[in-house]
């Protein structure tokens, strides 16, 4: 089923413009930062929360529209009529019921009578890894398990949209990659039914996330959002393998930086500073995004020769990083990452006046993407 959701709602000071379109059997995963209205535009698509102006369409079946200029007919269909699975870091299962029983619920309410409702549950109980379990109570269950019933919940009722609000925020490590594995297998389990049912019949899927990792392991495509409005779209390996902005950049890890290409080889930043790729660059003129790792990024004493692509900088902390320690400069948005041994070879502390250079071989440069809408 094809979702397409155009949506406008306005809450004090916070404006969400978005529209976003979601084939058949495709999982988009949408990435932002907390109050970007992310989970907003969850609500608004289940049914939970009314816009001031839009449309929310499922295969051509129109959920809800409010024309924009509050004349005309309104049209919104409650959520409970939707059949849309809504999924969030709370399974909100019921605590009077086993796991069987809490799968079984959703079906039952659709019409199925109870041993048939059961049937089914337990086909899915069993997909989730939880057959030993189906006659406990949610209390009797720990966080994962109970995350697993209430999957099984959502997909046995086979809904045309799936809607997952970071099903795993609230889970440690182990559990979430666990559950990760177990949403991917699920839905590319249904995805591969498709040679035996109508392809418009596959749910159409979205997945708010904080994690690189889930956008990663779980979807297609992916969307950044930020101050409510989506501003990139795309496959996964561009949209985080070259970020549009600094939200998505840190998510996997780089630093960006935004110029103009002045030469073949250097972009020219705002601030009049210039920074020299040896990779492929754009044609002179080009607005451009510059990215690379901060392990690209040296640290060195003031007095040692200067490298290309050098500037001075003044230490501000030290943290823990991914591969070594996290080096960061005063008024600077550029990070750099070192071993210990490194910072201590050359003397490096917090409030050290420093030039910091960036290796060429790892400047990668390619053009600006500013908003655009997502399709």
């Amino acid at each position: 089923m094809t979702l397409d959701a155009n949506i406008l709602l306005s809450r004090g000071s916070f404006n969400l413009d978005a529209s976003v379109t979601v084939a058949a059997g495709e999982t988009l995963a949408v990435l932002g930062p907390n109050g970007s209205g992310k989970s907003t535009m969850l609500s608004v698509i289940a049914g939970l929360l009314v816009p001031d102006g839009g449309i929310i369409a499922v295969n051509g079946r129109v959920l809800t529209e409010v024309p924009k200029s509050g004349a005309g007919r309104m049209t919104v269909v409650p959520a409970h009529r939707r059949r849309i699975g809504l999924l969030g870091q709370d399974p909100l299962l019921f605590p009077h019921l086993t796991a069987l029983d809490n799968v079984a619920f959703g079906l039952r309410a659709q019409g199925l009578n109870a041993a048939e409702a059961r049937g089914r549950a337990a086909e899915w109980i069993a997909a989730v890894g939880m057959s030993s379990f189906a006659d406990r109570r949610p209390t009797a269950l720990s966080g994962g398990q109970q995350q697993r019933v209430a999957i099984a919940r959502v997909l046995a009722t086979e809904p045309d949209v799936l809607l997952f609000d970071e099903p795993m925020a609230a889970l440690d490590v182990q559990n979430a990659s666990l559950i990760r594995t177990l949403l991917r297998e699920c839905l590319t389990a249904r995805v591969s039914a498709g040679s035996d049912r109508q392809s418009a019949a596959l749910p159409a899927t979205i997945v708010v996330t904080h994690d690189v990792v889930d956008a990663m392991v779980l979807a297609d495509r992916v969307a950044i959002v930020e101050h409510g409005r989506i501003i990139d779209v795309g496959e996964v390996s561009r949209v985080l393998g070259q970020p549009a902005n600094l939200f998505a950049a840190t998510l996997v890890g780089l630093n960006l930086l935004h110029g103009i290409v002045e030469t073949p080889q250097l972009v020219r930043m705002p601030d009049g500073s210039g920074v020299v790729s040896a990779n492929l660059v754009p044609p002179v003129g080009s607005e451009v995004s510059v990215a690379f790792p901060p392990s690209a990024v040296t640290v060195r004493r003031v007095g040692h020769d200067p490298a290309a692509n050098s500037w001075p900088a003044t230490v501000g902390l030290l943290e823990p990083g991914v591969r070594g320690i996290r080096v960061t400069f005063r008024g600077d948005t550029v990070v750099a990452e070192a071993t210990a041994a490194e910072l201590l070879e050359h003397d490096i502390s917090p409030d050290d006046r420093v030039t910091a250079s960036v290796d060429p071989a790892f400047v990668t440069v390619y053009p600006r993407r500013v908003e655009s809408a997502v399709s």
